[in-house]
């Protein structure tokens, strides 16, 4: 354990699982493992900013637009000014703030920063929903406050080098201010290799997919999927968990189950028993910086088929935990990658040991703690 005092900048609760998928709350808990202290400095939010830019942001969805508050100049000055304040007369050697664009960029302080993101604003204008159909002024403040925060930082760590190599190219950032450390499972338990490859599964293939948006997820193209199996003789079924469709969707091989509280124990044990129970694991997102669940699914050895859009790659390595499919596909090729798989003896076997030795590799908590120390030591020794 490392000698050092860590200024841990949130705006919500890390102790809550649900903030960024449960993403704060984990880095905190891997900080905890490498450093002497973690001070919490959040949750906080300058409450007068985010009343003011909420008018704003109102009167813009009137007008058909929206404004990005949480990334204008306004609130995160008003952040920079709040977190400076709870910085006064302490004593600390480093400054991490998860997603922390607006919370760190404008802190006038002498202590080493460092964010840790999954995106860029820059390339999620126009692609993230959120992004789209901004005001100009709101789309350059937002654009402004993350290049600034990423700048005034020792360091920024991404989670995929789609991410950072868009702030290299987009923004001039240099190597030496990057780093590209994957992400890992957010879920507390999590079973013993042996125990993923031991547990029986049924004859039938039982695609998952686990996401909140039914659209944006793509589980249209998941349910094509399915039924492009069933037409090739794969007696096939798919499981979505975490939302429902627009509209009602008959299909007896369609499981839909609308919400899992992943923080109640109840809803963990069902989680566990999900991706326990399929082959694999299937999310053709139409954007996305980084599916956390990607780890998750790798810890029960499930292999993973999902669209090659932003981040997603960096959690997969072809051909060993899981395959990225054209965006555009309607389906067709996520259901001939499996059938290839299920008719090729062994590889679905081989495929489940590789995609388990990618969690354990990389894919963990502990294996991103012990990278962010490797790469922040020359920030801590100076």
């Amino acid at each position: 354990m490392l000698p050092y005092k860590i200024a841990y900048i949130t705006v919500t609760d890390p102790h809550n699982k649900h903030s960024w998928s449960g993403t704060d709350h984990y880095i905190w808990k891997s900080l905890q493992t490498q450093f002497k202290e973690v001070d919490l400095l959040g949750p906080a939010e300058p409450k007068l900013a985010v009343f003011v830019c909420k008018i704003i942001h109102a009167f813009s969805l009137l007008l058909g637009k929206r404004f990005d508050y949480r990334h204008s100049t306004i609130y995160a000055k008003a952040c920079g000014k709040l977190f400076g304040e709870k910085l006064k007369g302490k004593k600390y050697d480093l400054i991490v703030s998860p997603a922390g664009v607006a919370y760190i960029g404008y802190i006038k302080t002498d202590i080493p920063k460092v964010l840790v993101v999954d995106r860029t604003i820059a390339g999620t204008i126009n692609y993230h929903s959120i992004f789209k159909k901004l005001w100009k002024f709101s789309e350059q403040q937002s654009i402004n406050t993350d290049k600034h925060a990423m700048f005034g930082s020792a360091l920024t760590v991404f989670s995929s080098p789609w991410a950072a190599e868009i702030a290299k190219g987009k923004y001039g950032l240099t190597d030496k201010q990057t780093a590209v450390i994957p992400f890992g499972a957010n879920m507390d338990e999590l079973p013993s290799s042996e125990f993923a490859f031991n547990h029986k599964k049924s004859g039938v293939c039982n695609l998952l997919l686990v996401g909140t948006y039914w659209e944006n997820k793509g589980a249209d193209i998941a349910v094509n999927a399915l039924n492009e199996l069933v037409k090739m003789g794969v007696d096939a079924k798919l499981t979505v968990c975490g939302c429902t469709p627009p509209e009602p969707i008959s299909n007896d091989r369609l499981n839909i189950i609308p919400f899992v509280n992943k923080n109640t124990a109840e809803g963990r044990k069902q989680l566990d028993e999900l991706f326990l129970n399929h082959h694999f694991f299937i999310l053709p997102t139409r954007f996305d910086c980084t599916p956390i669940v990607f780890c998750e699914a790798a810890a029960y050895a499930l292999p993973v088929l999902s669209a090659n859009t932003g981040g997603v790659g960096g959690h997969i390595t072809e051909g060993k935990n899981g395959f990225l499919i054209d965006y555009n596909d309607s389906g067709i090729s996520y259901a001939k990658k499996i059938k290839e798989i299920l008719d090729t003896p062994g590889q679905y076997e081989a495929l489940r040991k590789s995609t388990r030795e990618e969690y354990d590799k990389r894919l963990n908590w502990k294996s991103w703690s012990e990278h962010f120390v490797e790469k922040v030591k020359s920030l801590l020794e100076k």
